[in-house]
């Protein structure tokens, strides 16, 4: 079996808290744990902590809690330590299951710089090469060579940190980085040990002896161990470069991760801190996170039946409050009811019942006042809404595809004028269909639309429409078997 161990202690003298800092909007140890848990030759993860909150974020990842001795979670205890231990007591849990250890993957809670993949070729690595002790991630960085460290000495002076005669011929030395060849360094994202590493630790290389002796490179770049708040914007940067968010069921947390149209329409509004918000969106939970930090709101819910997606929402937020019903069911059984004084509704305009029933619907339980918000594919030609015709992949779905509707502007207003609001707030521009859609558009429109409810003082409609000229043109496109056919203007 093949395991892996992550160790994060409660306390941080340098970083106070660091281990469960937000980081893209999640918990730093989400990731390492999540990205374990991803992996296919991964068949668990342990956590060994003495912190209540990493114990509980652990285990809503899906992970098993070690509980870390107090004489293993202080200031001067040693890592290699609370590894051993941690590998002791996987080692005898196994052990009662008739399974036992094949390879550890040893994990810090403030290092999330890897991939599946690399953990993959680690494996395989170890597998073919059984002379090998260990494989760990390194990334190379040759402008941190050792004949560039420095040291201060007693007169408070610069002094080369060692000697450069250990590098040979001091004359041959120069100020080019790159003169004394690549400089790696363990960047603490993974180390893959065999079980023997940790059972002779005082054998392994210095300064990480769990690594044993022979060492096997998993190169990538730019990975590092946080220490510091100032790493918080690298590693944000690498985990978007590396698109690890792919791995998760929310893709978006933070305000600028929502699209243009999105924050154009929001900033509109006035959106206050003691609103109380539902959520009816496809990403629900991932919303709280963005409300929060944009504008202060916690009082939020979320109706939603994926087990994966409601554990995912609360380990994000836990103060979100998840609706387990369906959504056709909860807006029929609250119907009429006004007490939302924002209702978003993102991303979920492919259902062909998506006006009359969903919108129609989530709009009699605003407040007088509240706003609701939703998203729309618009065309000047006439709507498609044939899952034959115009469809999008989708690996989730029975059939691998699911429809990909594209609505005619004129009638989408008109839906939006018969709920008789207060105002009427459309902004969109125009782009080719995703890459993963199928259909005759070349271009479409992405509109975001927000309708606020009527007051007692309001009088009529009050409109903002803001999309691309070409959308108002009359329809005089219909389509049959996939092919758009022009007919004359009536």
């Amino acid at each position: 079996m093949i395991c892996a161990l992550l160790i994060g202690r409660e306390g941080s003298n340098g970083f106070p808290g660091k281990n469960l800092y937000p980081v893209l909007g999640r918990p730093m140890a989400y990731y390492p744990i999540k990205i374990a848990l991803s992996c296919n030759n991964v068949n668990r993860v342990y956590v060994s902590t003495d912190s209540i909150k990493l114990s509980r974020l652990a285990k809503d990842c899906g992970a098993e809690i070690i509980e870390r001795p107090t004489h293993l979670a202080t200031k001067n205890a040693l890592g290699e330590d609370a590894f051993v231990h941690g590998y002791n007591e996987i080692v005898s849990k196994l052990k009662e299951e008739g399974e036992t250890l094949e390879l550890l993957i040893l994990l810090f809670a403030n290092a999330v710089t890897f991939t599946p993949s690399k953990i993959n070729e680690g494996i395989k690595v170890l597998r073919e090469n059984f002379d090998y002790d260990s494989a760990t991630t390194v990334s190379c960085y040759n402008m941190w060579s050792p004949i560039r460290a420095r040291k201060i000495n007693n007169s408070g002076l610069l002094q080369p940190f060692v000697p450069l005669e250990v590098f040979g011929n001091p004359k041959t030395i120069n100020c080019d980085r790159d003169s004394q060849g690549d400089v790696w360094y363990a960047d603490m994202g993974f180390t893959i040990v065999r079980p023997r590493c940790l059972d002779n630790l005082e054998n392994g290389q210095k300064p990480q002896k769990w690594m044993g002796n022979n060492i096997y490179p998993v190169k990538q770049w730019g990975g590092l161990d946080v220490d510091e708040p100032w790493q918080i914007p690298i590693i944000e940067s690498w985990l978007e470069a590396h698109e690890i968010n792919n791995l998760f069921q929310f893709k978006r947390l933070k305000w600028n991760q929502l699209y243009d149209s999105e924050r154009t329409v929001l900033s509109k509004l006035r959106i206050k801190k003691y609103d109380k918000v539902l959520d009816i969106g496809h990403e629900p939970g991932a919303l709280s996170i963005i409300l929060k930090e944009k504008y202060g709101i916690t009082d939020y819910s979320a109706v939603e039946t994926d087990y994966k997606k409601s554990r995912e929402a609360l380990t994000l937020n836990p103060d979100s409050k998840i609706i387990n019903k369906s959504l056709t069911e909860y807006l029929e059984i609250n119907r009429e009811i006004e007490q939302y004084n924002i209702i978003l509704g993102l991303h979920i305009n492919d259902r062909l019942d998506y006006y009359d029933k969903i919108v129609a619907g989530a709009y009699t339980l605003l407040k007088p006042g509240g706003y609701l918000v939703g998203t729309c594919r618009l065309t000047g030609a006439a709507t498609i809404n044939n899952i034959e015709i115009s469809n999008q992949k989708n690996e989730c779905s029975d059939k691998g595809i699911v429809p990909y509707v594209i609505d005619n502007s004129q009638d989408v207003i008109e839906k939006l004028r018969g709920l008789n609001p207060a105002e009427i707030i459309i902004f969109g521009y125009s782009g080719r269909p995703s890459s993963t859609a199928s259909t005759p558009l070349e271009i479409v429109t992405f509109a975001v639309f927000s309708i606020r409810k009527q007051v007692g003082n309001d009088f009529g409609t009050k409109e903002n429409i803001e999309l691309p000229d070409n959308i108002y043109m009359n329809k005089s496109m219909q389509y049959e078997s996939g092919l758009p056919t022009t007919f004359a203007k009536v």
